[in-house]
């Protein structure tokens, strides 16, 4: 038997009823002090705080000749969480909510610890909110009212809409001002003005920083908060470069340039040592460095006999926001919409158009060894790097503009115009955004960048394929391993593995609305003569070295899938006598592979150049090419009358992004990593799932069916506390049969999102856990927990038991959804399209596809007569 490829088949309409009421599971409980216990904690905190309102009154009042009531940011510590603690908090005058943040674990003790209803107090750690608001002395007066009466009668009533703060007043562990160090706790600001320091001195007069400010609701507080801002800022001989408010995502931020020595003063006195960091109307103090690529090579590169691109007509669909690239270039003349309303493309000559000419290439033609065949449509490109100012061929994201108010204006400026001008490319439905802010990422908040792009996707119905972003810098392995390259190669990805921490998913990376993408160790050039010099210390197609590892924000699955990103070797060190440990390093391939081939700019006007390139840039540009093929896939009209319609065009940027992740896997991934890494258990798995996220893709499974394998698709859009059901007709050639079988199931939502609060998602759309039973197998690859807390749900259930079932039965696959960060209002419906497949070997059956496809035109049929 041979296996036949198939087209995709459609689900019917769902079947809509109210979502069942679920029995509360017995979770671990907060265990909190009395009333009494509180106040002695916190009475003295409290103290405190009227104590630096006093101050900051009096402070204000020496400069100022009439008496001004100060207004500072209160950090409400909380034990847990309390749901709509922000609603109370807008309700007392003076008072105003402004962000909420995931505050560090406590270790349990006698005030706060966590019960379990069997086995009573546990040593679980507890887990803290921090519930940032703007306050008055006024607000802060009637909080202490309010804590007084508490205490006093715990079981009295407070005023309508301010119960939830008895409950904050259990939970509460501290009350305090925000100070300076928490404006730069996260944001590695200490830790790059050391190394700044350490490498160029006073080799540079200033540096660059990203202030950004709490977002007020009222425009004219957040324009007095800006004015503040920049007189600090200019008052110390600094200057403010750029500004920017997006409000959809609570955005407000200023780009500053300080004199070195603010950065002095720091790292020798503190972060309270510059007025900056102790302004109230700062929320983050930032790094700001743009994102910089370095050529692969400035010499020559190889030239090949490329056949020249013919011109092709058509609106595009892909967006590639990037650099500039080199337009007369064999492979990409007549193929490219070149959109630059900032004018960078004035004053980038062609011997720095390198990554830009190659994301073009990669998403145009792939991987140019490979030969495949070109996109039909341009590609809009609109340019958001520049050539560097002082490093000859490098390019980096335009040096003096926020990162964030660059790609609103650009995605805006697609989708619905810019001034009076209409939209520039309203036809781009895949925005390929191979970039990646290199300034450490929050850990425990979503990047202004990231939820920028998840609002982006939301609003505008556009995927976003994003790169998790490059670690490149040199590791260092144990020295008796460097004599042996499969030694060398386990301990790469031992080395790796600890030190997953520090190769976290980089902005804008970490969107929740977004694919982001991984790259694996892979490409088509086959094998090559490799020099004594360099060795291969990579297993083939396994995730690459260089490539950030998740778990994105809130533990949810980053990244998404893994691609090819082009084989990395590295420098083969010499180990001297004496020596533990070596450095391994990239060494340089561009000229002679291994790699992605892509077109590059050329010397001596040369335009059929190539050079060989790794990175999950490259990952991400090809993810973006396959995307395309997708969409010309959903958008054929040549189907079959009998079977029901693909999901509307308005499911298929979603479709998409499910198709993708439906088609990846981790395969032989896990059991290569239990054994090399040592990893078992039931920690296991959440481990890997930070990892690997939801495998490898495999094109011969992208967007297709097959003889053995059924793949049906849906769209939909779904409403607060509904469910919908859909049912996949069971195969009778599955039926008890022990052989190996597989159901995979997808699941991706547009999650509208709150970037105030720490659950992040507005509300939340998944399926319920499969029937393993039902299925015959159990579920595999990644963690059960991780894969609902983003927004694509991918799930695999195999094995080889017997499945029981008449002929007619379905497998059913439950959509529902329901509030998570807020209440979704009444009318309001979240849009999401689901992947569903079942297969099995050839040998056992080549007839899925067919008996699936029967069953649905049966179903139709018999839905079509009772219709009317």
């Amino acid at each position: 038997m041979t296996v036949e490829r198939k087209p995709l088949l459609a689900f019917g309409p769902a079947e809509v009823v109210a979502r069942p009421t679920q029995t509360p599971r017995d979770l671990p409980r907060l265990a909190k002090p009395g009333a009494g216990r509180q106040g002695e904690r916190l009475t003295p905190q409290f103290k405190d705080l009227a104590a630096a309102f006093e101050a900051e009154r009096a402070r204000l009042s020496a400069d100022t000749p009439e008496e001004i009531d100060p207004a500072l940011v209160v950090v409400f510590d909380l034990a847990g969480s309390v749901k709509d603690f922000r609603n109370a908090i807008n309700r007392i005058d003076g008072l105003e909510f402004l962000s909420e943040l995931l505050g560090d674990q406590s270790d349990p003790d006698d005030d706060f610890h966590m019960t379990e209803r069997e086995a009573g107090r546990t040593d679980k750690r507890v887990t803290h909110s921090l519930y940032l608001v703007m306050s008055n002395t006024k607000a802060i007066d009637e909080l202490l009212r309010l804590f007084a009466q508490w205490q006093a009668d715990p079981s009295a009533s407070f005023e309508h809409g301010l119960g939830k703060f008895k409950t904050a007043f259990q939970q509460l562990t501290a009350i305090r001002r925000w100070g300076a160090e928490d404006r730069i706790r996260e944001t590695g600001l200490r830790e790059r003005w050391e190394e700044t320091l350490s490498m160029v001195g006073q080799s540079v007069s200033t540096v660059l920083v990203e202030v950004e400010l709490w977002h007020r609701r009222d425009a004219a507080q957040r324009a007095a908060a800006e004015a503040h801002v920049e007189e600090v800022i200019t008052s110390s001989a600094g200057r403010v470069l750029d500004r920017s408010q997006i409000g959809e995502i609570e955005y407000h931020a200023l780009l500053a340039e300080l004199p070195i020595q603010q950065v002095q003063s720091v790292l020798t006195n503190g972060a309270s040592a510059i007025r900056l960091l102790t302004t109230d109307d700062v929320m983050f103090v930032s790094p700001f460095t743009p994102m910089s690529v370095a050529p692969g090579t400035l010499e020559p590169v190889t030239q090949t006999n490329l056949a020249r691109s013919d011109r092709v007509e058509g609106k595009p669909r892909i967006a590639l926001l990037d650099g500039l690239p080199f337009t007369n270039h064999d492979t990409l003349q007549g193929r490219l919409s070149i959109d630059h309303p900032d004018g960078l493309g004035e004053n980038y000559p062609v011997a720095a158009r390198h990554h830009g000419t190659a994301m073009a290439s990669l998403i145009i033609h792939g991987d140019l060894t490979d030969g495949g065949p070109a996109l039909d449509r341009p590609l809009y490109v609109r340019p958001i790097l520049q050539p560097h100012e002082f490093m000859p061929g490098h390019e980096q994201v335009v040096p003096n503009r926020l990162l964030p108010d660059v790609l609103h204006r650009a995605i805006r400026r697609i989708v619905k115009g810019e001034g009076n001008q209409p939209a520039a490319a309203p036809s781009v439905r895949v925005v390929n955004l191979s970039i990646g802010a290199q300034t450490r990422a929050l850990t425990r908040r979503m990047s202004p960048v990231g939820r920028l792009l998840d609002w982006l996707a939301h609003s505008y119905n556009l995927l976003f394929v994003v790169s998790a972003g490059n670690h490149t810098d040199e590791f260092t392995i144990p020295a008796d391993a460097a004599h042996d390259t499969d030694a060398a190669r386990l301990a790469a990805m031992r080395v790796g593995f600890e030190t997953a921490l520090l190769r976290g998913i980089l902005p804008p990376g970490d969107a929740l609305n977004a694919l982001t993408v991984g790259a694996t160790h892979s490409d088509g050039l086959g094998e090559i003569a490799v020099p004594d010099t360099v060795w291969d210390i990579t297993n083939p197609d396994a995730p690459a070295h260089y490539g950030s590892v998740g778990p994105g924000v809130d533990r949810s699955v980053k990244p998404d899938l893994h691609h090819s990103g082009g084989r990395a070797l590295y420098t083969r060190p010499i180990v001297l006598p004496g020596q533990t440990d070596v450095a391994v390093g990239l060494a340089r391939t561009a000229a002679t592979g291994p790699g992605l081939q892509v077109a590059a700019p050329g010397r001596g006007g040369a335009t059929n150049s190539t050079v060989f390139t790794n990175g999950t840039s490259n990952a991400t540009a090809l993810v973006t090419r396959e995307a395309s093929r997708l969409f010309d896939l959903l958008e054929s009209d040549n189907r079959d009358p009998e079977d029901a319609p693909l999901p509307d065009p308005q499911y298929h940027p979603l479709l998409v992004r499910a198709l993708l992740a439906h088609a990846s896997s981790w395969g032989a991934w896990e059991n290569s990593l239990r054994n090399d890494l040592g990893l078992n258990g039931q920690d296991a798995r959440r481990q890997l799932t930070a990892l690997l996220g939801y495998g490898r893709l495999d094109l011969s499974r992208l967007g297709e069916a097959a003889s053995n394998r059924a793949v049906l698709v849906a769209g939909g859009q779904i409403a607060r506390n509904e469910r919908h059901t859909y049912g996949f007709p069971l195969p009778p050639s599955l039926r008890a049969k022990a052989e190996w079988h597989r159901f995979t199931i997808t699941l991706a939502f547009m999650a509208p999102t709150v970037g105030q609060l720490t659950r992040y998602r507005s509300a939340k759309v998944y399926f319920s856990t499969p029937d393993t039973s039902l299925a015959g197998g159990e579920r595999s690859d990644a963690e059960h927990n991780a894969v609902r807390r983003g927004s694509l749900q991918h799930e695999i259930v195999q094995g080889s038991r017997a499945m029981s079932f008449v002929d007619g039965d379905s497998f059913p696959i439950h959509v529902e959804c329901m509030d998570d960060a807020q209440r979704l209002r009444a009318g309001n419906t979240i849009r999401y399209a689901l992947v569903v497949s079942a297969e099995t070997a050839e040998q056992t059956s080549n007839t899925i596809h067919e008996e699936v496809r029967d069953r649905l035109r049966a179903r139709a049929r018999v839905q079509g007569r009772i219709r009317p």
